[in-house]
């Protein structure tokens, strides 16, 4: 797959993250999206989706010409977020923190997904730095 195109998927994935982050009103987090968070845990949401839309703005902004660097950057981030995800599943999921279905099939595809996005961005970013 070509550097381009991961640019485009990393903005779309990081959009829907950044509007399920910022946009769920702090009262349907738990029916919604299943996390059960406290009132500190809804900012941090709130942060995380912030932080994660400019980081879907940034890869749109640079998809018609991307730089290799920030290919491998953004590729760091997926391949970290999947190991956080990991340590948060198996750290708290026995304190409630998943108290849904939804909640914990969301925690065991964005793993997978995280982990794919990253290796995905390296090989395109050794592709288009060796072409």
């Amino acid at each position: 797959m070509s550097l381009k195109r991961m640019f485009v998927i990393v903005a779309l994935v990081e959009a829907f993250y950044c509007v399920a982050g910022l946009f769920t009103p702090p009262a349907w987090v738990l029916p919604v999206l299943g996390w059960n968070l406290s009132p500190d845990g809804q900012w941090v949401a709130k942060l995380l989706g912030l932080s994660l839309g400019i980081q879907g703005a940034i890869a749109w902004v640079l998809r018609r010409d991307p730089p290799v660097r920030v290919a491998w950057l953004l590729a760091t981030y997926q391949i970290a977020a999947a190991a956080v995800d990991c340590v948060v599943w198996l750290g708290l999921r026995d304190q409630g923190i998943f108290a849904t279905p939804m909640a914990r099939i969301s925690i065991m595809v964005a793993i997978p997904t995280h982990a794919l996005l990253g290796v995905l961005l390296i090989a395109a970013a050794r592709r288009d730095r060796t072409a």
